[in-house]
């Protein structure tokens, strides 16, 4: 009877999250001119941006899988850290800044919830590095953004990118600093906080070689969506690869810290028109890469994940695997 129960409320999430995921996408649907798509694309880039749809997932897959091996005392089974990962890219897209990505927690099992909520924030942080990184690379040539002409302005500009870019990476190679912001955290602020204590362990033992892998996955990962999404533009115009790397580089990093949005829509199209309409690219063409890279990366997964890994999971074990 529990079981059925269980059953009964999984289908009820799933039709729940394909619903709101298809009204959002409605909703959104007249910002984009989808004549543009069905017209004027390359597909041959179309086809080269979604070739590299399985690198991006099984990235997002080994990344979370080396987390949770951190955390976790038993063995989380891969699917399991599959289906994770595809809960956190579904609840991500229908919630404000992608914070419902810490929805894909309650797909693993036998865990301290608080380590791995640990764990998880500390993927999101690492995942904004390269974002800082070839955001503020990409800014430096791109001067007439922010500033005049003027030889001190660029100056001053290049004094605090590199200062910024020292200062991240410091920050990123050496997960000590975290741990004691936290331990300060935990002993002036929650000291009766047994939940924030469990949150707080979640970093004993990370090291810096371990920063170093966690910061290579998201590297990685990053260059791996951006090139989708260069690929993408290309689709729909004319550009210098070169001027397109730097565009999406910078216009990720100005998506990143804007306000947020039900799964970034509109902000990242926005983002990308006013970036691209700086090498004269056709706002409509960039409206339409951002919004395709969204297709290929975010609901595609979604809508696919929501059934397809259940299904797996159960057949495996009703086979014994």
């Amino acid at each position: 009877m529990k079981s059925g129960k269980i059953k009964i409320i999984i289908i009820a999430v799933k039709v729940l999250l394909s619903v709101m995921i298809g009204a959002l996408v409605l909703y959104n649907i007249d910002s984009v001119k989808l004549e543009n798509i069905v017209k004027n694309a390359d597909i041959s880039f179309i086809i080269l941006a979604c070739a590299l749809l399985p690198l991006n997932l099984y990235l997002q897959f080994a990344k979370w899988k080396y987390l949770v091996d951190r955390t976790s005392a038993v063995r989380v089974p891969a699917i399991q850290i599959w289906e994770s990962v595809i809960l956190g890219i579904s609840f991500g897209f229908i919630t404000p800044g992608r914070v419902g990505e810490l929805g894909k927690l309650i797909a693993i099992e036998k865990t301290d919830r608080y380590k791995l909520l640990g764990m998880s924030i500390l993927e999101k942080l690492y995942d904004t590095f390269p974002v800082i990184f070839f955001g503020i690379i990409s800014a430096l040539f791109l001067p007439e953004l922010f500033f005049t002409d003027s030889a001190l302005m660029r100056i001053n500009m290049l004094f605090f990118a590199a200062l910024l870019l020292f200062s991240a990476y410091y920050i990123a190679v050496h997960p000590g600093i975290l741990r004691t912001l936290l331990n300060y955290f935990r002993h002036k602020i929650f000291k009766k906080s047994t939940k924030f204590s469990k949150f707080a362990d979640s970093l004993h033992g990370f090291k810096k070689n371990n920063a170093s892998v966690l910061l290579l996955f998201s590297i990685l990962l990053f260059l791996v969506y951006t090139t989708q999404f260069v690929f993408l533009i290309l689709a729909f115009g004319e550009i210098s690869i070169l001027s397109a790397f730097l565009g999406v580089w910078l216009s990720i990093l100005l998506k990143t810290f804007l306000p947020f949005s039900i799964g970034d829509i509109g902000i990242r199209e926005g983002t990308a028109a006013y970036i691209f309409s700086i090498f004269s690219f056709p706002a409509e063409a960039a409206i339409s890469a951002a919004f395709l890279l969204f297709v290929i990366n975010i609901l595609i997964p979604s809508v696919a994940g929501i059934f397809t890994v259940p299904f797996i999971k159960n057949f495996i074990s009703e086979n014994g695997n």
